[in-house]
């Protein structure tokens, strides 16, 4: 376990008078000093953030373009505001389970981007952090898969980061889902919940949070995207939507443990799920004006997910961008009654959008519909049941990327790679566009607990964590 050493340049806190927009705030108006005024000094105000805590999914691990290196993780927002509650408290310690230096578990790189503007990309595997043993499991969604095990990391003490991409908070009850001893079963199991803990250990991750909390002074919990995002990545055909009713019970569980004792933290509402990219680009309005095959959105079929129909596409179906990819293409289909014909992928009734390739309007409100709920109750639970922050993402900052802000000359938006703040997965987001995540978390922090921590500057962080 490594205690956090960030490895890029040091950053400066600018002052507030010298600044044009607010990091944190993803673009709302920043009021000026008056040229007498000094700078409040930096302070946590009433909070310990000297043993920081951050519990979630693959957000919160740092997973980007793709895939988790030892500089994504460097870049996590929960280690940049770790390195923030430093500046207030030298003595503040924060560890994550890194990686090995400039490896990773496989990562996409850009080839380029197409004439829909979706980032076309390879995914590179030399020089992954793999240990000897893989399994291939037979029940995977489209056949056979093999899951690696990943470089383990120190077991004691457990990681301050507790991000753990592919975790659902529907799974943070299932015995062994870390367990090495689970691999070659057709059960769940989580390679990097796995490189966490110690070898066939057999705890949950609710009772791995509860054990890391012990010592806790200070936590974030950003939950239940990765519940959605298998789903929807798969267009609706591996696995169910999660259940609203289990993915509030279970946040509740979480969170029981982590606000034990009266100890305080953040907890953060889940985005909007269609202004993803990889969703709002496929989506009727995303896709409108941007087809060079002279055709409009009306003309695009998809197979819908009821009864196999195939239909033309609706507000509120979304073609993935692999289907993007292949929109227009001309390609050679069987007749059912024997011989073939060229038809181009989508744009007729013989060639529709797989179903794989589209997360279709009843599929997007199964999962949407969760997600909702689980806002709700997390915004109840903040505000009646722990009496501590919480933080509306979608208000202050996912909702203004879409809109496109400007931090200090550099623009911010939702724009595949020009955008700065998604990686080329197009959900996951890059070094600066977790450094507004974390100057979101910390805009709560300041406004909640009187504290006044300085914020990062996004700016001078790179715009990708890919090795190099």
């Amino acid at each position: 376990m490594q205690r956090f050493q960030p490895r890029f340049p040091v950053l400066i806190f600018r002052p507030l008078l010298r600044l044009a927009l607010l990091p944190l705030a993803a673009g709302s108006l920043l009021s000026s000093c008056a040229p007498t005024q000094t700078e409040p000094t930096p302070s946590a105000g009433p909070l310990d953030v000297s043993r920081y805590l951050a519990v979630g999914d693959g957000y919160t691990a740092g997973f980007s373009d793709g895939g988790l290196t030892a500089a994504s993780q460097e870049y996590s927002y929960p280690a940049l505001l770790a390195r923030q509650f430093a500046r207030i408290n030298p003595q503040a310690a924060f560890t994550q389970g890194l990686l090995p230096a400039g490896t990773g578990t496989g990562y996409l790189t850009l080839r380029e981007l197409n004439a829909l503007g979706i980032p076309q990309t390879s995914r590179v595997t030399k020089g992954r952090a793999v240990r000897s043993a893989y399994f291939v499991n037979p029940t995977a969604c489209g056949g056979p898969d093999t899951t690696f095990l990943y470089a383990q990391a120190p077991s004691a003490p457990l990681s301050q980061n507790l991000g753990v991409p592919g975790l659902g908070l529907t799974q943070v009850g299932v015995a062994g889902l870390g367990n090495t001893a689970n691999q070659n079963k057709t059960g769940a199991f989580n390679p990097y919940l796995e490189r966490l803990l110690p070898l066939n250990d057999n705890r949950t991750y609710l009772q791995t949070v509860t054990d890391a909390s012990a010592n806790a002074s200070f936590f974030t919990f950003f939950m239940g995207l990765g519940d959605a995002l298998p789903y929807m990545l798969n267009g609706g055909e591996c696995g169910a939507a999660p259940s609203g009713s289990l993915l509030n019970l279970n946040a509740k569980k979480v969170l029981d443990q982590l606000t034990a004792n009266g100890r305080p933290g953040v907890i953060a509402l889940v985005p909007s799920l269609q202004n993803l990219p990889f969703l709002r680009l496929g989506g009727k309005d995303g896709i409108r004006g941007q087809l060079t095959q002279g055709a409009n959105p009306d003309s695009i079929y998809i197979t819908s997910s009821i009864g196999n129909v195939v239909r033309p596409i609706d507000a509120g179906d979304f073609v993935l961008p692999a289907g993007l990819a292949r929109l227009g293409r001309q390609e050679t289909v069987a007749l059912p009654g024997g011989g073939t014909v060229q038809a181009r992928y989508g744009l007729s009734r013989r060639n529709p959008v797989s179903r794989r390739d589209v997360l279709d309007l009843n599929e997007f409100s199964r999962v949407n519909s969760s997600l909702i709920g689980l806002n709700t109750e997390l915004e109840r639970l903040a505000t009646k049941v722990y009496k501590l922050p919480f933080v509306k993402l979608e208000d202050e900052l996912f909702f203004q990327i879409n809109t496109r802000i400007s931090v200090n000359g550099v623009e911010y938006s939702a724009a595949p790679v020009r955008g700065n703040f998604y990686s080329l997965d197009l959900y996951s987001l890059t070094p600066r566009g977790n450094a507004l995540l974390a100057n979101a978390f910390l805009k709560t922090i300041n406004k909640s607990y009187r504290a006044n921590i300085p914020y990062v500057d996004a700016n001078t962080l790179p715009t990708t964590a890919r090795p190099q």
